[in-house]
């Protein structure tokens, strides 16, 4: 048994671990990604019970609907025709004293034949049963993977479905999806449904089939608006209305309008894509686009745009029919695009 704290490795490394190790008798899959968490009780289940039936040695519990005597009973128990039972322990927290001292007291010398798994969302180092809990287990972080790890699992994930993902089409799906582990799969999958095997997708494959999101719908908004396009942006808008209130629109517009405004201070300032990329967060490709959108926009029609937005916003937060937010909307797109284009002076 490993002593000390083990500090959670990375969820790839961590599941290499477990594909690559000797069979544990406690687990600790602390982190709250639930997709993550799932891949690894698959890979823990393989290595337990193998590929054949778990009818009579696998258990699974919901920590809020059980305490510890009848799970270390069952812990304690031989496996029935079979070297391993696994036992699961899902949405644990900590517990109360007469379980913590069964817990504990079963940490001390956990059976050989049974490898227990705790799944806790998050672990208090400050107590004494998450310290010697830790300490009895192999520890894994089941958090969301973020940054080069997320880009090494969507690339691997990708190729196991049968196609390749260009890296500024990897940044591309984590930008419009955003953190979910479980979103992004579903989304790889969907690509893999539409495009050919041994396809290597890029941007325009990730907007044609991830498109429909609020991200994507953001960039849409503003291409449609900097390239003076009524038709696109009213398309847009009905899109929106058929699902959502006119407020998200509205949401939307002001987060454009911000992005717009501070991509504009940092043109003039020097800074150009990367500064757009530095300052707001935003992939390499995305400041692009929103240089893009910008480099003919005047600073006094941004300011003319976002005014109207607050009136428009006032407007619709008095009414509860949704005709009449949505013609509010349209006239000021219409207003909008007059402006824009000279019919009304921009001071």
């Amino acid at each position: 048994m490993a002593s000390g704290r083990k500090k959670p490795k990375s969820s790839l490394a961590a599941l290499s671990d477990l594909q690559n190790a000797p069979t544990q008798p406690v687990y600790l899959l602390e982190g709250k990604d639930s997709f993550l968490r799932d891949e690894y009780l698959r890979v823990i289940r393989r290595k337990v019970l193998g590929d054949g039936p778990d009818d009579f040695n696998h258990d699974r519990f919901d920590w809020t609907e059980i305490d510890a005597p009848p799970i270390i009973t069952i812990a304690q128990t031989l496996p029935f025709m079979a070297e391993k039972r696994l036992i699961e322990i899902l949405n644990f927290t900590r517990p109360g004293e007469r379980d913590e001292s069964i817990f504990l007291s079963y940490l001390d010398q956990p059976s050989a034949s049974t490898a227990l798994v705790f799944c806790v969302e998050n672990v208090d180092m400050r107590t004494t049963f998450f310290q010697r809990l830790a300490k009895a287990s192999l520890v894994c972080g089941v958090d969301i993977l973020e940054g080069e790890e997320l880009k090494k699992w969507l690339h691997g994930r990708a190729v196991a479905l049968g196609f390749e993902l260009r890296p500024e089409a990897a940044e591309m799906l984590v930008e419009m999806v955003k953190p979910s582990m479980m979103r992004l799969s579903t989304e790889l999958e969907k690509i893999a449904s539409y495009v050919m095997p041994g396809t290597l997708a890029g941007p325009e494959e990730i907007r044609e089939i991830v498109g429909h999101s609020r991200e994507e719908l953001l960039y849409k908004l503003g291409d449609s608006l900097s390239q003076r396009s009524l038709g696109g942006t009213l398309v847009l808008l009905r899109r929106m209305m058929e699902t959502e209130h006119p407020v998200r629109f509205i949401g939307l517009l002001r987060n454009l309008i911000r992005r717009w405004t501070i991509s504009k201070a940092l043109i003039r300032s020097g800074r150009g894509v990367q500064g757009i990329s530095e300052v707001l967060g935003l992939p390499p490709f995305v400041a692009k686009r929103l240089e893009g959108q910008v480099r003919g926009l005047r600073s006094a029609y941004l300011r003319e745009l976002y005014g109207k937005l607050l009136q428009v916003d006032r407007k619709l937060k008095r009414t509860s029919d949704m005709k009449a937010a949505r013609q509010a909307l349209e006239l000021f797109l219409v207003d909008v695009r007059s402006s824009r284009s000279g019919a009304h002076k921009v001071v």
